[in-house]
């Protein structure tokens, strides 16, 4: 019987505990330091026979019950057993993403006994929380230098524009045209994304907000900044949007066209940008009504809404505008001061004014 290690699954230690994670059929459970040791024989197929054959007989009979627990278990697969056939299948088809993006995949995958709670069980479970673990804040404020941004008109004239025809007319631009932005339609811009409904402005008591964009259980745990390089009446630099406020918050410094390409994946059209919002995310805003991984992926789901919607607006305002994933995330990080255990970054929007 040849055997080797199954690679849809990671170890790790838990108090002082080797724990084998099959994400790949959600489960866990401990193994020995001697079983650890094994799975080294076996990153490749080996016959477990002639492995063990220079052993005393004692050692065999006692290290092949262990192999046979590990293949039992699922630890070990055997060569050309349905398992490894399934292995097969999952490697040749996330093979070039690697380990880390298969293993956010099917770790945060619903099998299909997976519990849900209907809906009033699902509210009668929050307000039970509300109790003994307050929610996060749905708005944050840094504090600091404050920009308050022109009042938001109840009709813009932009809104004037049909529907379809900004869909029609969305684009990612690359290239943006000379001359500053106007304040005032940016105010807009961030209000439509990051301040609450104007039709429905009353925050819950669990934190729940409306606003344009939809969020996973309302909770909208995407921040808004703004990095300023060329916008009327506004000072260059980072500022955190505060949507309860309706204000900027200068937050960092400067940065220079290199410096903003560089955090970008070295794209060069996102420095030349004369505005650029980042989205992060407060993660504990979603995972206080949602304990499970999946709330990972309805995170992601969020910034992806908001995207959109920062696409039409500024389609509608006239402006130009572009997405991007590809980042250094530790430069986002430290230029705005968060973390990647608490608020992470999920991307950029670039803004200017449509080239001639």
């Amino acid at each position: 019987m040849r055997v080797k290690v199954a690679e849809h699954a990671a170890l790790f230690y838990r108090d002082g505990t080797v724990i084998w994670d099959d994400y790949l059929h959600h489960r866990q459970f401990a193994i020995s330091e001697t079983a650890e040791l094994l799975c080294r024989k076996f990153a490749r197929f080996a016959d477990v026979d002639e492995l063990l054959a220079p052993l005393a007989e004692a050692d065999r009979v006692a290290l092949r019950k262990v192999l046979d627990e590990l293949v039992e278990a699922g630890v070990l697969v055997v060569e050309g057993s349905p398992r490894h056939e399934e292995e097969l299948r999952l490697l040749r088809g996330w093979a070039d993403w690697g380990a880390s993006a298969r293993y956010f995949h099917f770790a945060s995958r619903t099998l299909g006994d997976a519990p849900y709670l209907g809906a009033d069980e699902h509210d009668a479970a929050l307000e039970a929380k509300l109790s003994t673990v307050p929610p996060p804040p749905p708005f944050r404020s840094l504090g600091g230098e404050r920009v308050p941004l022109p009042a938001r008109p109840a009709r813009p004239s932009w809104a004037r524009e049909g529907l379809f025809d900004v869909l029609l007319a969305r684009r990612t631009t690359r290239e943006f045209g000379d001359g500053p932005l106007p304040l005032g339609r940016v105010g807009e811009l961030l209000a439509v994304l990051a301040a609450p409904s104007p039709v429905r402005p009353r925050i819950g008591r669990s934190g729940t907000v409306f606003k344009t964009t939809p969020s996973g259980g309302g909770r909208h745990p995407v921040e808004v900044y703004v990095h300023a390089r060329s916008v009327e009446g506004l000072a260059p630099g980072w500022y955190h949007y505060d949507g309860s406020a309706h204000v900027l918050e200068r937050i960092g410094p400067v940065w220079t066209a290199e410096e903003m390409s560089e955090a970008a994946g070295d794209q060069e059209w996102v420095g030349r940008a004369p505005l650029v919002l980042a989205y992060t995310a407060v993660l504990e805003r979603t995972r206080w009504r949602y304990d499970t991984s999946r709330a990972y992926r309805v995170v992601q789901m969020d910034v992806g809404h908001l995207s959109q919607t920062a696409y039409l607006v500024a389609t509608a305002l006239g402006f130009g505008i572009g997405f991007t994933a590809a980042l250094r995330d530790e430069l986002v990080e430290l230029a705005l001061g968060c973390d990647a255990y608490h608020e992470v970054v999920l991307g950029m929007s670039a803004l200017g004014p449509l080239p001639e």
